[in-house]
């Protein structure tokens, strides 16, 4: 977003990614980094052209060929639309351009329309550093803008911000009073607006004061070598001052971007950064926290300060995510002010450079059947109980479960196992230690790239495949669950085979 002393670009009411159609005498420019991004909104801009029965001529920089590709890919075929005529620069001649040649092609352009029929003319052109050097004076602009106002001519002039350097940009910029971003047709607070003869304001136009300053210093080198070494100095400075207010332009396209983004999707979603402090959400998040009765201002605030009935178990797969930077789903279990509620949680690494700065949170709720899950938790309760007292009433519980069943210490020894591990999986005790414990042979099952697991109360459920000793490999559910506190914790799992 520009900062608070930069100008702001406001947004029109038009809909969002379909521009509204242009006048016949309207201009607009848009700035891009990659085709694709703006491909969209140019075919809207194309459609436009058909359904305004005008002749359209795009001077493109990628292969009309390819073009035509893209854009058929996209829903409009334009071979079935000769009103659209497709230039690949090399043919256009820019190198040879003036002001001249440039308002003779106009013409030529608005008559050849007229003489096919069309009710109008429209130009896009994909903009080339070399047309600023062919036509430099901001006269020749006016004259040409007023050769367009007269032909009734629509133009659309692209410029990519990965190839022009930022004074042509910036320079470009300054031109236009309407600009496109993300489809959406804006006015342009950076526009300097062109004064006629006799009223020149020396201070209405940034760049013809660089370019005259430039020129002068450069009449003085040889005699003031110091002058023109500090003048060298001055043009590197404003040289960073131009990519600076370009950066300023892009981020505010991409915060556009990201906010539209954002709020079209229904599921709450919603950053967290490396202190578990949300950062950024979208409209459902803020309808969450309306929901709950909490201030909407969330900007800072604790996750479990936002949702205090989360577990704080959770904790340690936001630790696992900073750390390793795996993509995770979580299925959790919530007590919130509307009730409990079963959720999906996709948690996605943000890097920066090799290291992973916050995580995007996608919560979606879910319709949980918790009667397999709850046999589960109640076999393992018996089990711990078996394990806190041997010879008590739940004696015999572990060598009764038909499913494989391991107790172990906090720091990952292997304490117990029942018949039905060792006749399955082959281990005994002994070698599951000497193995290095159950993490030796269980590791976690992904779906593509990411890793599944459910969190209910501190107790946890998680997709693995488990190794036997043969050598053989089984997908199990490995249910966690922790008994006994302080030093001596100890952890039962029982291993339910995935068929």
């Amino acid at each position: 977003m520009a900062g608070s002393d930069g100008p702001q670009i406001e947004t029109s009411t038009v809909p969002p990614r379909v521009p509204s159609p242009l006048p016949p005498w309207e201009k607009a420019a848009i700035f891009y980094r990659r085709l694709e991004d703006v491909l969209d909104t140019v075919a809207c801009l194309l459609r436009d052209s058909i359904e305004q029965r005008e002749m359209c001529a795009f001077v493109c920089r990628t292969p009309p060929a390819r073009l035509r590709e893209l854009l058929r890919d996209g829903g409009l075929d334009l071979d079935m639309h000769p009103s659209v005529v497709l230039i690949h620069l090399d043919r256009a001649n820019i190198g040879r351009m003036s002001e001249a040649t440039i308002g003779e092609q106009m013409r030529e352009l608005a008559k050849q329309a007229r003489a096919l029929g069309y009710s109008g003319a429209r130009l896009i052109l994909n903009v080339p550093e070399d047309l600023a050097a062919q036509v430099p004076s901001d006269r020749a602009w006016r004259d040409l803008d007023a050769v367009r106002e007269e032909l009734n001519l629509t133009v659309v002039c692209l410029y990519d911000m990965s190839l022009l350097s930022p004074e042509f940009l910036l320079r470009s910029l300054a031109s236009y009073p309407m600009v496109i971003i993300d489809g959406v047709l804006s006015r342009n607070s950076y526009y300097l607006p062109s004064m006629g003869e006799g009223n020149a304001d020396p201070n209405r136009d940034l760049f013809h004061l660089l370019d005259n300053i430039r020129v002068e210093q450069e009449e003085r080198l040889s005699a003031e070598e110091e002058r023109s070494r500090l003048a060298r100095v001055n043009r590197e400075l404003q040289g960073e001052v131009l990519r600076r207010k370009m950066m300023e332009f892009s981020l505010l396209q991409a915060d556009i971007n990201l906010r539209t983004m954002l709020d079209a999707i229904e599921d709450m979603v919603f950053m967290v950064d490396r202190e578990l402090r949300v950062t950024n959400g979208n409209q459902t998040f803020v309808r969450y926290l309306e929901d709950a009765g909490m201030p909407t201002s969330y900007e800072g605030r604790g996750v479990y300060e936002l949702f205090p009935g989360a577990p704080s178990s959770g904790r340690r797969i936001f630790e696992e995510i900073f750390q390793y930077g795996c993509s995770t789903i979580v299925d959790v279990s919530l007590d919130v002010a509307a009730g409990r509620v079963e959720a999906e949680l996709r948690l996605v690494p943000i890097k920066m450079m090799d290291r992973v700065d916050r995580i995007v949170v996608i919560a979606r709720q879910r319709n949980a059947n918790p009667r397999q899950m709850q046999e589960m938790w109640d076999r393992a309760g018996a089990m711990a109980m078996e394990a806190q007292d041997p010879e008590g009433s739940f004696r015999g519980t572990m060598n009764g479960c038909p499913h494989p069943v391991m107790v172990s210490s906090a720091d990952g020894r292997v304490i117990s196992v029942n018949r039905i591990l060792v006749r399955s999986l082959g281990y005994s005790v002994a070698e599951l230690n000497a193995l290095g414990g159950p993490s030796a042979i269980m590791r976690p099952r992904r779906q593509g790239s990411e890793v599944r697991r459910a969190s209910d109360d501190g107790r946890m459920i998680m997709p693995c495949l488990v190794s036997c000793k043969d050598g053989s490999v089984q997908a199990m559910d490995c249910y966690v669950m922790p008994f006994d506190h302080g030093e001596g914790v100890r952890q039962l799992t029982i291993l339910h085979p995935v068929h």
